[in-house]
C-alpha cells in the first residue's frame, strides 16, 4: 500500500486520517502494555524549568500547535488479527493544567513538587486512546514554574525531548511577539519512517543484518548482577534513582582521555563501566544493553517520535588486559554495532530466540547510557528554558546506568529495581562506578585485574543464602488472611508444606483459601521455593512444652493438589491447531514449547487472537511465559477461569434498576460518577473542573425483593455498569461513593478495567474493607464502637446548641431516641426519602458482607475520612492495605459521615478530585 493509500484509507471515520504499521520499538511498547497494562515503566517523563517573563496561555498553545504539527502526538494503537496497527487522529483536544504552589511554604514546596512530579510520571496511559502525552504547570514563583512532561514510549524518545524543547520555545515566543514562528515544514511524518522500516526488514540489507547479530549473540551467556533477594516469578518495575553530581574537571577529563585514544565518549563510557561490572561480578563476559538515536537521515531529525533502537554490547574482558586494551577492543565493538544498528530490538529476540523467563528481560538485564542532556538550556523571547532531573516512573532493566552531561557538569545514575537490590547495593555500584573512573584515568596502562573495590560472587554462599521455609512463613504470615503459620520439609531434598491458620474475619471460603495463596505465592517467589501443597489448620497443633507438631496425615485441612486436571482433549487439539498455523509448523504435541517451536512476542499476540475468536478467551501473556507447553498452555487457559470476552451470564436475568442524573455535561470525554446520595453531591459538581461531565447513578427507584437480595455485590456492581452504557469504545471515567457505596465503587472499577475502560481514580469515603472491623478481636470492635458513640454525641449536640439543627433531627441521630420515635410518633420517624436511602443502604450492606474485595493494584484510590472515623483508619488504610496500592493517600474532611457531603467538607473533596482531574492533562481524559 502505498503512502497516499494509507493517508487516505477509507477508514468509516472522518476522524482517522491514516493507518500504519508498528514500528518494531512501538510493536515491543504494545507487547509490554499487554503483559503489563498501563506499566509506568513505559512512560517518559521529562521536567523543564521555565524562568523569566511567560505567559501559561501562550505555553499551552505552544503545545497545542507541535500536537498538530506531529501526527505521532495524535495517533492510538489498535489491534487487527493480533497484529497492533497505529491510527492518526485528525486532532485530539488538549487542556495544560496548572497547579499553584505560590502559597505553599517554601521549605515544603520543593517536596510538593516531587510528589506531583512523580505522580505525573507514573500515570498510566490506555493506547487505545489517541494523544499519548500530557503536560502540566507548576507556578512556584511569579517568575519561574516548572513544566512536567509525561508521554508514552510508543511515540516519544529522548531525541524527541530535543525537538519539543526548540519548537515549544519558539512557538510562544513567536505568539508573545505576535510574530509567525521561525519553523521550517516536516518534509516527513512518523508513519513515513514506519512504512519504510517495514520495506527495510524485507530487504537484503536486513538480511546481512541478521547475518552479523546472529554471530554476535547466539552463544551469549545472560549477565547479570546478582540480586539481593530472589526473583519473583513475574517481572515488576518498581525502582528507585540514586545520583550523584560530578564536577565540571571531571567532564573535562573524561572528554581529553577520549581523545588522546581517539575513541569517542560513548565508547570511553562503555570500557569504564564494563571493567567495572566485570570486577563486581566476577565474570570474564559482560553483557549490557545501550540505546541509539536511530536518526541517520536528516529528515528525521526535526521529528517527534520514537526512533530509539536497543543495541548489545558483548565483551570480553580478561583481568591482564590493560585498560587501554580494553578500552581498544570496546571501541571496535561499539563501532560495529553502531554499523548494524538498523536491527530492531523486537526482531533480535526473535532472532536469537533465548530461553524466556518472564522474571527477566530478553537478552539483557543490565543497560547503560551516556549522554549529553537533550534541551539545551536556551533563551526564547522573554523567558527561559533550562534542562530538570525528572523522576523515575518504573524501571525497566535490573540496572540502569545513567550518564547525562549538563552545562553544570555530569550526572550520574544508577536506576535500580527495588524488588531485586537494596539501596546499600546501588550505592556501592555508585561508588564503584566513580572509583573505576578514577582507575582509568590514573593509569591507562594498568591491568584490570588491579581495580580496586566491593566484589559480588554470582551466586550467594551457602551460609548466607536465606532459608526457603523462613522467607515462605514471613511471606504467608504477611497475608492479610492468614493468623499463623508454620512450615514442614518432608526430607532434606523435599518441597515444604505449609499449614496455615486463617484470621478470625476470613471472608473467603475456606476451602478456597489455599489456592488463593498458592497464586499469591506465585508472584513472590522461584517456582523452586513454592510448598507442594498448603493445608489450612484450625490452630497450630501444640505440645506441652508449646512447640508445633504438625501432623503427618490430614486434620482439618484442604490440600492444594500439585497435579492439575488435564483440559479437554479437543479443546487441547483444537488449540494445536491455532499454534500449528501461527508458527507455521505442520503439527504440535502436547510438550511442544511455543518459543522453541520459533515463537516470539507478534506470534504470540497472533496466537491470543485466534484463541479469542475461537473461545472466547483472552489469555494473559505473563501465562505463555509460564506454561509454553501445548499442554501447560491448555490447562492453564481452560482451567483456570480466564476472563471471557464476552459478558458472563448471571444467574438472575433479573437487574437492578439503577437511573442516571447527569448533574453536568462537560466539554471533555472524562466523566465523574458519584453512587446514590443524589442530593448530597449535586454542590461538587458545580466546583469540578469544567472539561468533566458529572453524573449520579442511584437505585431509589429499585425494588429490593427476595431474589434481588440473592445477588452479589458483583452483580449489584455489573448492573451499575451497564447502567453507565459507556458501550464498547473505551472511556475515561472516575468513581465516587460513602460508606458501603465506596466498596461498590471499588467492584466497578475491577469490572470496568476488565471491560477496557479506564479508572482514572475511585474516591472511597468512609469505606471500610468488608470484614476488617469484624475481624477484630471482640474487646477492639467494643472499644471502637464505644469512643464512636462518645464522639458522635459530643459532634450532634454541639450542632444542637450551635442552632445548625433542629431537636427533631437531632433525636433521629441515635438509635435510641430513633426507636422512641418511631413508636410513639412514627409520622415523625423518617421522610420517604429519608427511608429509601435507609433501605437501599441496608441492602448493600448485607451484599456486602458476602463480598470478598479484590485487589486494586494499579488503579489510584483515594481515600476520605469524615469526622465520624477515627485517626486510625489512616495508618490502617481503612482496612484495604494489600489490596490497593500502598502509597494511597487519606484525606480529612470536616463533618460527620454524609454531613462531610454537605458545606462542611464538599469544599475539600472538590478541591481534591478537582486537582485529580487537572492532572489529566487534557480535557478528554482523567489520567
Amino acid at each position: 500500500m502505498s503512502d497516499i493509500e494509507h493517508r487516505l484509507m477509507a477508514s468509516g471515520s472522518d476522524d482517522i486520517i491514516g493507518e500504519f504499521p508498528c514500528t518494531q520499538t512501538q510493536m515491543r511498547c504494545w507487547f509490554l502494555d499487554r503483559l503489563n497494562p498501563g506499566n509506568p515503566a513505559l512512560n517518559v517523563a521529562v521536567r523543564w524549568e521555565i524562568r523569566g517573563n511567560f505567559r501559561t496561555e501562550s505555553i499551552e498553545e505552544a503545545f497545542r500547535q507541535i500536537i498538530k504539527r506531529h501526527e505521532i502526538l495524535r495517533t492510538r494503537f489498535v489491534e487487527t488479527d493480533g497484529q497492533p496497527m497505529q491510527q492518526v487522529v485528525r486532532g485530539v483536544e488538549f487542556r495544560m493544567p496548572v497547579i499553584d504552589l505560590r502559597h505553599v511554604p517554601e521549605d515544603q514546596r520543593e517536596a510538593r513538587i516531587q510528589s506531583i512530579s512523580k505522580e505525573t510520571a507514573a500515570a498510566p496511559f490506555d493506547l487505545g486512546q489517541p494523544g499519548l502525552f500530557r503536560v502540566t504547570l507548576l507556578m512556584v514563583e511569579n517568575r519561574r514554574g516548572f513544566i512536567l512532561i509525561t508521554a508514552h514510549q510508543s511515540c516519544f524518545d529522548g531525541w524527541s525531548i530535543r525537538v519539543l524543547g526548540r519548537e515549544v520555545g519558539e512557538l510562544a515566543a513567536a505568539i508573545d511577539a505576535k510574530r509567525a514562528p521561525h519553523l521550517p515544514e516536516l518534509a516527513l511524518q512518523y508513519g513515513d519512517f514506519a512504512l519504510w522500516q517495514d520495506e527495510y526488514r524485507n530487504s537484503y540489507g536486513f538480511e546481512a543484518e541478521k547475518t552479523y547479530w546472529h554471530e554476535q549473540l547466539h552463544d551469549a551467556p545472560y549477565f547479570e548482577i546478582r540480586p539481593d533477594r530472589p526473583r519473583g516469578r513475574v517481572k515488576t518495575n518498581r525502582g528507585e534513582i540514586l545520583s550523584v553530581a560530578l564536577p565540571l574537571e571531571f567532564g573535562e577529563r573524561i572528554e581529553a582521555a577520549a581523545r588522546a585514544h581517539h575513541v569517542s565518549l560513548f565508547s570511553y563510557g562503555a570500557a569504564v563501566i564494563s571493567a567495572a561490572l566485570h570486577h563486581y561480578s566476577g565474570e570474564r563476559e559482560v553483557l549490557f544493553g545501550t540505546q541509539i538515536a536511530g536518526r541517520e537521515d536528516v529528515d528525521l531529525e526535526s521529528l517527534i517520535g520514537v526512533f530509539i533502537n536497543n543495541l548489545v554490547l558483548r565483551f570480553d574482558i580478561a583481568d591482564e588486559l590493560s585498560f587501554a586494551d580494553h578500552l581498544s577492543r570496546v571501541s571496535a565493538t561499539v563501532g560495529a554495532a553502531l554499523n548494524h544498528q538498523k536491527m530492531p530490538f523486537n526482531n533480535l529476540v526473535e532472532l536469537i530466540n533465548p530461553a524466556r523467563d518472564p522474571s527477566r528481560n530478553p537478552l539483557v538485564s543490565v543497560n547503560f547510557n551516556q549522554q549529553k542532556a537533550f534541551l539545551e538550556d536556551t533563551r526564547y523571547g522573554d523567558f527561559e528554558l533550562i534542562s530538570a532531573p525528572s523522576q523515575s516512573p518504573g524501571v525497566i532493566y535490573d540496572l540502569n546506568f545513567i550518564m547525562i552531561g549538563r552545562p553544570t557538569g555530569w550526572r550520574m545514575s544508577v536506576e535500580y529495581n527495588t524488588d531485586l537490590f537494596d539501596e546499600a547495593t546501588a550505592r556501592e555500584l555508585l561508588d564503584l562506578w566513580q572509583k573505576a573512573y578514577a582507575f582509568a584515568l590514573d593509569d591507562p596502562q594498568a591491568q584490570i585485574g588491579a581495580m580496586a573495590g566491593p566484589v559480588r560472587a554470582g551466586t550467594l554462599p551457602k551460609e548466607a543464602q536465606p532459608k526457603p521455609a523462613s522467607r515462605l512463613e514471613a511471606l504467608l504470615l504477611a497475608q492479610p488472611d492468614v493468623a499463623d503459620v508454620a512450615v514442614r520439609r518432608d526430607g532434606s531434598a523435599g518441597r515444604p508444606h505449609a499449614f496455615v491458620v486463617p484470621t478470625a474475619g476470613l471472608m473467603v471460603p475456606l476451602e478456597t483459601l489455599p489456592a488463593q495463596l498458592d497464586a499469591y505465592l506465585a508472584e513472590r517467589l522461584p517456582e523452586e521455593e513454592l510448598p507442594a501443597a498448603i493445608s489450612v489448620l484450625l490452630s497450630l497443633p501444640r505440645r506441652a512444652d508449646g512447640a508445633v507438631e504438625l501432623p503427618t496425615a490430614s486434620q482439618d485441612v484442604v490440600e492444594v493438589p500439585v497435579e492439575k486436571p488435564a483440559p479437554p482433549a479437543d479443546r487441547q487439539a483444537e488449540l494445536g491447531q491455532i499454534w500449528a498455523r501461527v508458527l507455521d509448523v505442520p503439527k504440535v504435541g502436547p510438550d511442544d514449547d511455543f518459543f522453541a517451536l520459533g515463537g516470539h512476542s507478534l506470534l504470540a499476540l497472533r496466537m491470543f487472537s485466534g484463541v479469542r475468536e475461537t473461545f472466547g478467551i483472552q489469555p494473559d501473556l505473563a501465562l505463555l511465559f509460564r506454561e509454553p507447553t501445548l499442554s501447560g498452555f491448555a490447562t492453564a487457559i481452560f482451567g483456570a477461569g480466564l476472563k471471557q470476552t464476552g459478558k458472563q451470564d448471571d444467574a438472575s436475568s433479573v437487574a437492578i434498576e439503577w437511573e442516571t442524573t447527569n448533574y453536568r455535561q462537560g466539554t471533555g470525554d472524562c466523566a465523574v460518577y458519584t453512587l446514590n446520595h443524589p442530593f448530597l453531591y449535586y454542590r461538587m459538581a458545580k466546583s469540578l473542573p469544567g472539561h468533566a461531565s458529572i453524573f449520579n447513578l442511584h437505585m431509589f427507584n429499585a425494588r429490593i425483593d427476595e431474589e434481588a437480595e440473592a445477588f452479589s455485590l458483583e452483580k449489584i456492581a455489573g448492573d451499575a455498569v451497564d447502567a453507565m452504557q459507556l458501550g464498547d469504545t473505551a472511556k475515561t471515567v472516575a468513581l465516587v461513593g460513602l460508606c458501603v457505596n465506596g466498596i461498590l465503587a471499588a467492584e466497578m472499577t475491577r469490572q470496568l478495567r476488565a471491560r477496557g475502560h479506564d479508572v482514572s481514580f475511585v474516591a472511597l469515603i468512609d469505606s471500610w474493607a468488608p470484614g476488617y472491623v469484624r475481624s477484630q478481636p471482640a474487646l477492639t470492635r467494643w472499644r471502637w464502637n464505644t469512643e464512636k458513640r462518645a464522639k458522635r454525641l459530643v459532634y450532634f449536640t454541639g450542632k444542637l446548641l450551635r442552632g445548625r439543627m433542629s431537636l427533631m433531627t437531632y433525636l433521629k441521630e441515635f438509635s435510641l431516641t430513633l426507636k422512641l420515635i418511631e413508636r410513639f410518633a412514627p409520622a415523625r420517624a423518617m421522610d420517604a426519602e429519608e427511608e429509601i436511602t435507609e433501605a437501599v443502604t441496608q441492602y448493600l450492606v448485607r451484599a456486602a458482607r458476602r463480598y470478598t474485595p479484590r485487589g486494586l493494584s494499579s488503579e489510584t484510590v483515594l481515600f476520605f475520612r469524615s469526622q465520624a472515623t477515627h485517626p486510625r483508619a489512616k495508618r490502617l488504610q481503612f482496612g484495604w492495605r494489600g489490596f490497593v496500592p500502598d502509597e494511597s493517600p487519606v484525606f480529612d474532611l470536616s463533618g460527620w459521615h454524609e454531613d462531610s457531603l454537605s458545606e462542611m467538607g464538599i469544599d475539600k473533596l472538590s478541591s481534591v478530585l478537582g486537582e485529580r482531574l487537572e492532572l489529566g492533562g487534557s480535557a478528554d481524559r482523567c489520567s
